[in-house]
């Protein structure tokens, strides 16, 4: 029985190691580089129509 729980405890041990590592933390919050003449600036959209009451 205690065996089993020592396995237990280092199989979460090791999932604690492998879920969050710095590399993918960094790899993720990446920004991404505007490539091949897509760093046009972008445009917000136009404005709402007026409501139709307000004429």
């Amino acid at each position: 029985m205690q065996k089993i729980i020592y396995i237990v405890l280092t199989g979460f041990l090791i999932l604690g190691f492998y879920s969050c590592t710095p590399e993918s933390i960094i790899e993720e919050t990446a920004t991404p580089v505007a490539c091949c003449g897509d760093d046009l600036p972008i445009l917000p959209p136009p404005p709402p129509p007026p409501p139709a009451g307000s004429n």
